[in-house]
């Protein structure tokens, strides 16, 4: 990081920021101030983990089933890319 430019780097870390509100304003609940207790860290009954609306080519599942089964997918296709990796 002492190699990279503050400029790109303050642009880079804005971004990261703001996909992270935007994904927990879109997945987690808002505090309540008067009883934080009951909605700190609960997510939204509507709410899928890794589900945020962004499909721009229209490949995610109808069906919470096949969604299911494409995430398990990805999953081990991302296992056997790290075993690869370190096996190199």
């Amino acid at each position: 990081l002492q190699q990279m430019p503050a400029i790109p780097f303050t642009m880079l870390a804005s971004a990261i920021a703001a996909f992270e509100i935007r994904r927990a304003q879109i997945g987690w609940v808002e505090p309540d101030l008067g009883d934080w207790t009951r909605t700190l860290w609960k997510l939204r009954d509507n709410y899928y983990p890794g589900d945020i609306g962004f499909d721009p080519l229209g490949l995610k599942p109808k069906d919470a089933k096949d969604f299911a089964n494409m995430q398990t997918r990805e999953l081990q296709n991302g296992r056997l890319a790290m075993i690869g990796w370190a096996g190199m």
